[in-house]
């Protein structure tokens, strides 16, 4: 009879202890306790370029020289484009690309017919970051030579990781 009443008890408190889950202690005086450390997204930006000057180069570097070597993620652009006075209609220009596979351009109307507007901004959020062509290679975004009284401005946004 003992054995039949040992072996029901063994059989109900073994599976709780099976089961059980570890309770941390107390924690030292001054401690913090564990800290938990943020998850960075895959397409977060940590860094960002602008230029709005008529045929300028913006460079995203890959690290400074004589370091480890990184990729560049591209995350995303804005483009704003806007007119003084004295508007003289052009063709489209484009914003070309170089350390980046394919070389993708962009490209820049001449701006809005009516002197002192704005077209509305354009927002190109990449749902996977473009990467750099190969660790260690900067990437640049050519502006064009923008028309009399034009005014573009370019924002990219990127993150560099190994």
């Amino acid at each position: 009879m003992k054995r039949v009443l040992y072996l029901t008890l063994a059989l109900w408190v073994l599976p709780t202890l099976a089961f059980a889950q570890a309770q941390s202690g107390p924690l030292p005086p001054g401690s913090l306790g564990t800290v938990q450390l943020p998850v960075e997204r895959a397409d977060s930006a940590t860094n960002v370029q602008h230029s709005h000057s008529s045929a300028a180069t913006i460079t995203l570097s890959s690290g400074p020289a004589g370091s480890a070597t990184q990729s560049i993620y591209i995350t995303g652009m804005d483009i704003t484009n806007c007119q003084g006075s004295a508007v003289t209609a052009a063709a489209p220009t484009f914003i070309t690309t170089t350390g980046v596979n394919g070389s993708p351009q962009y490209m820049v109307g001449s701006g809005p017919a009516t002197a002192g507007t704005c077209t509305p901004t354009s927002y190109i959020a990449f749902t996977a970051p473009l990467k750099s062509s190969s660790p260690g290679t900067n990437v640049t975004f050519v502006l064009p030579t923008f028309i009399t009284n034009q005014t573009v401005s370019v924002n990219v946004y990127y993150r560099l990781a190994y």
